[in-house]
């Protein structure tokens, strides 16, 4: 079976109204016109996701002028929703990168004003598109994103019910069906719940294809068929597709091929006009039950149909599918000329979606073919064969002697040459190592030796310089015992207020250089208060943190600690920006901590490297057992991510609560 692909939750674009059900619907010129302001452009797209499924090339030219009116007044939302929107409708066209970027886009602006929907939505579209591209991974993690957003939130149940479906068929689609399962039942859990009957259709039709891949035939067609059971009234075309692809699939594993192919062509009458991808999938499926049922007449319309609709939307990805099938449907029907071209054309496309292949059906469809082409050549010339092979027998033997000698003595010189290659990459392999072992140790030893002298000068302006201050002012202060009138003199208030000013600079730099906040409570709450205090209205510093709360060992925190002071300070100084971020994740070992800003930033060089600062910071997370990875272009601000192993740096897993006072 073509596997099923993680389907964006449809209902995300319905809205309240469901095509003016309560109303009249209003005129789209009139809509057009008072398209001006944010109340204006929301009435317009309101009126665009009516349109999303029932006539999509419509809502795509409504949604390009609610860009384009967001973008002339600066509106985040109308901006986010419209890219959001369209990343949607390209995608189910088959254009998905293309979707990945509208989604992108629209995360910038909904990150920007923090619309939790929003952000879960770019999500999900980024899920639905890197899975049709056959990017497993990408889909997954954007998706688990969004479950780990909603879930922290506890808002929008629905939504999480469409997330546990999507991410469940993720997972199968990775041959992890334990989490598969368990991630479907949760949608139907959670649908059941809220009594949704559209989210209802979707977790059902989850599960089905779940267990349906976990070959529980019976379960996946029960699924199916509570999915169909709860179809809403005011149908809604994407619903439909889903449930009676999942039971034409379903009957066919049960091996009753009339009752899918019923199924199946119900389902490629809905998608036939509003989505093609579903459509060829759908066909497929009828395709199959047509082989089940050995109607290979019907079967080759069907694919020879798929095949021309796919090759016109150039849909690499079901033409992948189709060349497998026809393929297949050849073989059976005695042609293996075209079967062996067909699966050619099959083998081209493999390396983008599979690693696996058919090998045993690839072999015997090549012999025969080649079988076939060379019979009557060999037939003809089999008499003029058997003249010469009493000539040929002692001539044959001496070449074979002589063969099995070279190839002999080929085998033992490959030998030797190959254990001399291997013994010269070991020896470059150890002393490469060497070499960055003794990097590492050299860094880490001028590391400790500048954190030692800071920790020096931090004692002594704490101890020796503030002390004198604070002497100083009390000096100043007993002179009032002696001469009342000088507390009253400006000279006296400006030196005191200087002598205040400069004991507060002196303790900040003190703490700057060896922060006890760091040290008491650990690198997540130094990094929130170090954003806090210097945070300003010139410069805003958002600070997140997610995952396990765990102290590390003290030289391991106070050098991240020290990297991202300096990333900040480089955004301070250089950037521009407005606004920045800083995000910390500690996951499974492994500590992660992303600082971006809106900056201008700046133009990498050729080698695709940054300034020496930045270089020597990435040498520090190199020796700390990390990585640092830059984004950066002209205008477009800086992105930086770094990435630690923390398995021995870790020292206990703290409570949340016990983080900070």
């Amino acid at each position: 079976m073509i596997k099923k692909c993680i389907a964006l939750p449809v209902l995300f674009f319905m809205s309240l109204s469901h095509l003016f059900a309560q109303g009249q619907k209003p005129d789209l010129q009139q809509l057009i016109a008072q398209a001006n302001d944010t109340a204006g452009i929301n009435a317009l797209m309101s009126y665009a996701v009516d349109l999303i499924n029932f006539d999509n090339p419509k809502a795509k030219e409504i949604l390009n002028i609610t860009l384009e009116r967001s973008s002339r007044i600066g509106y985040d939302y109308g901006i986010g929703s419209s890219y959001a929107r369209l990343g949607y409708l390209v995608g189910h066209e088959g254009r998905n990168r293309e979707g990945i970027d509208y989604a992108q886009m629209a995360l910038v602006h909904f990150e920007r004003i923090n619309r939790t929907r929003g952000i879960i939505l770019c999500y999900i579209n980024m899920g639905y598109n890197f899975d049709i591209l056959g990017q497993g991974d990408s889909a997954l993690h954007y998706l688990l994103k969004g479950v780990e957003l909603l879930e922290r939130t506890k808002s929008e149940p629905g939504k999480l019910a469409r997330l546990y479906e999507n991410v469940g068929t993720g997972f199968a689609n990775r041959r992890e069906l334990t989490k598969a399962v368990s991630y479907s039942r949760k949608a139907v859990e959670l649908a059941t719940a809220i009594n949704d009957s559209d989210y209802i259709v979707t977790a059902h039709t989850g599960l089905s294809y779940v267990l349906n891949q976990s070959k529980d035939y019976p379960g996946a067609l029960e699924a199916a068929k509570k999915a169909r059971r709860y179809l809403p009234h005011q149908e809604d075309p994407m619903l439909i597709i889903k449930a009676y692809s999942h039971l034409a699939a379903a009957w066919a594993k049960l091996n009753e091929p009339d009752s899918a192919i019923a199924a199946a062509k119900m389902s490629m009458q809905y998608s036939a006009e509003i989505d093609p991808a579903n459509y060829i999938a759908a066909g497929l499926e009828l395709a199959d039950a047509y082989q089940l049922k050995k109607d290979y007449r019907n079967e080759g319309l069907v694919l020879n149909t798929l095949k021309q609709k796919a090759e016109a939307d150039t849909s690499l990805f079901h033409l992948f599918s189709i060349y497998d099938r026809l393929s297949q449907w050849q073989y059976l029907t005695g042609n293996y000329k075209e079967a062996y071209l067909y699966n050619q054309q099959y083998s081209a496309f493999k390396d983008s979606f599979y690693a696996r292949q058919n090998t045993r059906t690839i072999t015997e469809i090549e012999s025969r073919f080649q079988w076939a082409q060379k019979e009557k050549a060999l037939s003809e010339k089999q008499l003029q064969l058997a003249q010469k092979d009493l000539a040929l027998e002692k001539s044959n033997r001496n070449m074979l002697y002589a063969l099995v000698g070279l190839l002999v003595a080929l085998l033992i010189a490959t030998v030797l040459f190959i254990r001399n290659r291997n013994r010269k990459k070991s020896f470059a392999l150890k002393l490469e190592t060497l070499e960055k072992q003794q990097e590492i140790e050299m860094l880490q030893a001028l590391m400790k030796g500048e954190e030692k002298e800071r920790s020096r000068i931090a004692k002594d302006l704490h101890d020796g310089i503030a002390g004198m201050l604070a002497a100083a002012k009390m000096h100043l202060s007993s002179m009032v015992h002696l001469q009342q009138q000088v507390e009253r003199t400006e000279d006296y208030l400006q030196t005191v207020k200087l002598l205040d000013d400069a004991t507060v600079e002196v303790r900040k730099t003190s703490h700057n250089l060896m922060p006890e906040i760091l040290m008491l409570y650990g690198l997540n709450e130094a990094l929130r208060r170090y954003c806090a205090n210097i945070s300003s209205h010139t410069l805003k510093i958002q600070y997140d943190s997610w995952g396990q709360a765990t102290r590390f060992d003290g030289g391991f925190e106070l050098s991240v600690y020290r990297i991202v002071q300096e990333l900040l300070n480089n955004i301070i100084k250089h950037s521009g920006a407005g606004n920045a971020i800083v995000q910390l994740n500690h996951q499974d070992n492994l500590l992660s901590i992303t600082v971006e800003d809106d900056g201008k930033g700046f133009l990498k060089d050729e080698s695709g490297g940054a300034g020496m600062g930045l270089q020597s910071l990435a040498s520090r997370a190199k020796a700390l057992n990390g990585t640092m990875e830059i984004e950066a272009y002209p205008n477009e601000g800086v992105s930086i991510y770094l990435e630690f192993d923390t398995t021995a740096a870790a020292v206990n897993v703290v409570p949340q609560e016990d983080i900070a006072p």
